[in-house]
């Protein structure tokens, strides 16, 4: 029974590429993004910007799970499961900044607002990172 699951994993891997890439870059720069809002406005700076990266990190999270890259559809569905994963990553983002203007209040709002829009623009890197090989020139 398991044989027939044996490359599964590959598929799905394979498949997320994009956005496993995605989320790794988004991470490294919320990192570096914390470590200087850190050393600048102290333990507050580097939490807000790592919430802040965090948000766009969650945002690609959702899209990937909402687009399932895994199944394959009819062609015609294409559009409609994309625009439904953008609408999803959309309600997620605003509902977690909602929710982070809401309850953090020793936010540092550059610092919050700097990661998660660096985090948001690094979003667009998956469909760079498709890791076919006309489009890894762009990477």
């Amino acid at each position: 029974m398991a044989s027939h699951l044996e490359g599964f994993g590959r598929v799905v891997a394979w498949r997320f590429r994009p956005f496993l890439v995605t989320m790794v870059w988004q991470l490294i720069a919320t990192v570096a993004l914390a470590l200087v809002a850190g050393a600048v406005a102290g333990r507050h700076g580097a939490l807000s910007a790592l919430l802040g990266g965090s948000i766009g990190l969650v945002g690609v999270l959702v899209f990937a799970l909402f687009s399932r890259p895994w199944l394959g559809g009819a062609p015609s569905n294409v559009i409609g499961v994309a625009l439904r994963a953008e609408a999803a990553k959309i309600l997620v983002i605003v509902v977690m900044l909602w929710l982070a203007f809401a309850v953090y209040h020793d936010m540092v709002v550059l610092a919050f607002l700097g990661a998660f829009m660096v985090s948001v623009l690094l979003s667009g890197l998956a469909f760079a990172a498709s890791g076919n090989r006309v489009n890894s020139s762009r990477i």
